[in-house]
């Protein structure tokens, strides 16, 4: 059988028993036919792309008002082919850091627990850093608490351990940063947090959050995991290794207790949404606190509150989470102001849910919630940039708070005046990366928030002009119109107090608004792009509707991520296919030439990798297809794909870019072992450490590798 039969039959082996196995659960017979042609097309779509990625088992639901629906797909064990449902349990790993946010903050309205407390007040045994760490900051990701340092150790726990020992594994680290000064994400940090629950609570901390949280709310379904348990519908783990699926490797997760150690099904977690939403478990002034983001001392928000990633998507305020750990990839989603949250849950791990919760999103609500826009020059990209900020930290602001965020005339003027000065072409063609940096503060308190002022007073200005039903279309409509239609309500109303942006900026808005009401139409507002997409249609379509355009869709991301999959599928000139078109609709962004420079780099063209890397870097350095962070998640799929000589490629140009970030370095090390360059490895060690001296990540691979070699 050649291969590209046994990829047809395995494609359809994979749809048929996903779409077999489907088992779902309705709010009820009545309420169906609300979303029915919602749910239908979501079904589709889950079948076909679960089978694209071979994912064996994923469950997923969602509530919006009253109505509650949930499904499951594929299966819960491949071996014993049991199928996943609506009831399957999964581990939910860091959507428990939501718990344990929620546990801290009702004894914290108890009196039990001061927010600005140090922890050692409720976990004495604790070591005293360098600087006091408070019960605020670890709930913000900013107490300075070490991550996971070293994965050989930390990542392959077998054994149980109790609250002591968990805390043991981290209690000797040095704080990365000094609290208060940078968002560092860390789950050793909510292990934290769970002590001080039951030093506080004088109970265990399963104990305590089966009886104030998963009781209250009817979560039947919901407890810390335990290897020894039976636990009804406990799903299975798997991973894909050298493009095969095999059972995950076993860790106990006890040692992530608070921070990642629970297990659920998408059922209860709906029930816990639906809890939340509806004040069953904290205060309503508790939980604006709970869902307002921290701020750094720089004046920087960190998009995180307590225990929930805050930040608005398409505007719309919304909170999440997602988990991600040894069997299993979550993700929890809620609109509290909207009645609407989605949970997802899938035992594969490396999964990209977000492709299957925007995809729900979207058919529920009936919007296009991932819209981008591409502008002519980079100049008229950060302004529509500008816009699109305002326009979403705006109306989500007014959406969760009901009125306009600016305190007073003065407030409101001097947020248009930030607004009209930095979003001005010649402004950015002047000095465009120092004005650009003005125009990325523009939503963080460093700036005042202005943005976020100007976006929410026209909100309210529009609501007062046109109608409460009507600001909320401009979530379909989008920023353009909003911007818009503001424009024409205040030259209509002279008279009234409506701050007013510059003539130059109302003749380019205007001029898009043209453009993008001829491009953006129903084929391109509906377009869900994967790799099973009709690219030749896909193609002919959008080179028509964009043609002489000076602003249109931006789907160079979906192209990218559509093209990976290809690629892990052997499907190079599908993939090349893909990025050639992204090239050609979108010349001067970075995306398609850092994703083209991936796809070479991934099939072993080293030179023209390296080429196309550079030409994006120098478009825009600052641009995130160019972060550390993107490029080493992509040196990850290599890795996985065990393409390890082409993973360290990739980190020697990412040191071109970023030649004094210590843990670039140390990524390349771990390259360097995974090939099983002992020498190499530690000669980047070291050059991590000679960049910073206390870089703990460094020095405690390095000790490990050197413990191994006596």
């Amino acid at each position: 059988m050649n291969r590209k039969l046994k990829t047809s039959v395995l494609v359809f082996f994979f749809v048929f028993w996903i779409a077999f196995s489907a088992h779902s659960i309705n709010a009820s017979e009545q309420a169906l036919p609300t979303y029915s042609e919602a749910i239908k097309t979501f079904e589709e779509f889950v079948v076909n792309q679960m089978a694209l990625e071979r994912v064996p088992g994923l469950s997923v639901g969602f509530m919006k008002d009253d109505f509650v629906w949930a499904k499951g797909f594929g299966y819960a064990d491949l071996e014993n082919m049991v199928p996943a449902k609506a009831e399957s349990s999964y581990r939910l790993a860091s959507v428990t850091k939501t718990i344990t946010a929620i546990a801290v903050l009702q004894l914290v309205e108890a009196g039990k627990i001061k927010l600005d407390s140090q922890i050692q007040t409720y976990v004495p045994y604790f070591p005293r850093k360098r600087w006091p760490v408070t019960v605020r900051q670890l709930l913000g990701h900013l107490g300075g608490i070490s991550h996971y340092k070293n994965d050989a150790l930390e990542g392959h726990i077998k054994e149980p351990k109790n609250t002591k020992e968990a805390l043991a594994i981290f209690q000797d680290f040095d704080l990365v940063a000094e609290p208060g000064t940078r968002y560092s994400y860390s789950s050793y940090g909510f292990n934290l947090l769970g002590a001080a629950i039951e030093g506080a609570s004088g109970t265990s901390y399963g104990n305590y959050i089966k009886k104030h949280i998963f009781e209250p709310l009817g979560m039947e379904n919901s407890r810390l995991d335990n290897p020894l348990d039976l636990i009804p519908n406990r799903v299975r783990g798997y991973m894909i290794i050298n493009n095969v699926i095999k059972n995950s490797e076993y860790v106990d997760i006890s040692s992530r207790f608070a921070g990642g150690g629970t297990r659920s099904t998408v059922l209860d977690l709906l029930k816990y949404c639906k809890g939340i939403i509806s004040g069953k478990l904290l205060k309503n002034e508790t939980v604006q606190t709970m869902f307002t983001s921290m701020v750094e001392k720089n004046g920087y928000s960190t998009r995180y509150g307590m225990g929930w990633v805050v930040q608005p998507w398409r505007a719309h305020f919304q909170v999440n989470h997602g988990g991600s750990q040894p069997e299993t990839r979550t993700h929890l989603l809620i609109f509290p102001t909207e009645n609407f949250s989605i949970a997802i849950a899938s035992n594969l791990e490396g999964i990209n849910l977000m492709t299957y919760v925007k995809r729900l999103a979207e058919l529920v609500l009936d919007e296009d919630m991932d819209s981008a826009a591409y502008a002519s020059n980079m100049a008229r990209q950060a302004i529509y940039e500008a816009c699109s900020r305002t326009y979403s930290y705006g109306l989500s602001s007014y959406d969760w708070n009901r009125r306009p965020l600016a305190e007073g005339e003065k407030d409101l003027e001097e947020a248009f005046s930030y607004f009209n000065k930095y979003v001005d072409e010649k402004e950015l063609e002047g000095g465009f990366e120092k004005t650009r940096k003005k125009i990325q503060s523009g939503t963080h308190p460093v700036s005042k928030e202005a943005f976020s002022k100007v976006g929410s007073f026209m909100a309210f200005a529009l609501k007062e002009a046109l109608g409460e039903e009507k600001l909320w279309t401009y979530r379909k409509s989008g920023p353009i119109a909003l911007f818009s239609d503001y424009i024409k309500t205040s030259e209509a109303n002279p008279g009234q107090k409506m701050p007013r942006f510059e003539k130059d900026f109302i003749d380019l808005l205007l001029s898009w608004e043209k453009d993008w009401n001829s491009t953006y139409t129903d084929y391109v507002r509906s377009l869900f792009i994967t790799s099973s997409t009709n690219f030749d249609e896909l193609e002919t379509k959008l080179r028509e509707t964009f043609s002489g355009a000076g602003i249109y869709a931006d789907f160079s991301y979906d192209l990218a991520n559509a093209a990976q999959i290809c690629l892990e599928k052997s499907e190079p000139d599908k993939a090349f296919k893909i990025l050639n078109l992204s090239m050609d609709l979108y010349p001067n962004s970075p995306v398609p030439h850092a994703s083209l420079a991936s796809a070479h780099l991934w099939t072993g063209n080293q030179d023209t990798a390296r080429k196309l890397y550079k030409e994006a870097y120098a478009m825009d350095p600052s641009h995130p297809a160019m972060s550390i962070d993107q490029l080493f998640g992509f040196g990850g799929a290599l890795a996985r794909a065990r393409k390890i000589k082409e993973a360290m490629t990739l980190g020697d140009i990412v040191i071109e870019f970023y030649p004094k970030e210590p843990r670039v370095y140390t990524t390349v090390a771990d390259f360097h072992l995974l090939a099983g360059e002992k020498d190499r490895a530690i000669e980047y060690y070291r050059k991590a450490l000679g960049i910073n001296p206390d870089f703990e990540l460094a020095r405690t691979r390095l000790r490990e590798i050197q413990k191994k070699t006596k």
